[in-house]
């Protein structure tokens, strides 16, 4: 088994409008950027389940990835895979909750979380 190693970077998002678009800001190992994604699939339930691009453009290691998402409540878990920029082809994980935040001069739901880029072992 060969350990590969795990990096993390985080998130805060809003919705653009009513979307399907996105935008926000990134941290953690993508650098300090901004953060821009687009909903392109969206099932409302007890668990909601969505599927985005979520594009880190970190001053350090900018990338997108293709996820899938399910939200119970107001927390996800967050699957997919590096499809574009550093780490490309890389699985990804991670998990966000649903806060309010001030941006853009207004206060909306957001959602603050965080994804890492990689497999423990494989």
């Amino acid at each position: 088994m060969d350990t590969v190693r795990t990096e993390t970077a985080t998130f805060t998002k809003w919705m653009v409008g009513e979307g399907p678009m996105m935008s926000g800001v990134v941290g953690g190992v993508a650098g300090e950027g901004t953060y821009a994604g687009k909903v392109l699939d969206y099932a409302p339930g007890a668990t909601t389940v969505i599927a985005a691009t979520y594009q880190f453009n970190g001053a350090d290691r900018p990338f997108t990835a293709l996820v899938h998402v399910e939200q119970t409540g107001l927390e996800a878990e967050i699957t997919g895979v590096v499809i574009d920029g550093w780490r490309k082809g890389s699985p990804v994980h991670g998990r966000y909750a649903e806060i309010t935040c001030d941006h853009d001069g207004v206060s909306s739901d957001c959602w603050q979380g965080s994804l890492t880029i990689g497999d423990a072992d494989r």
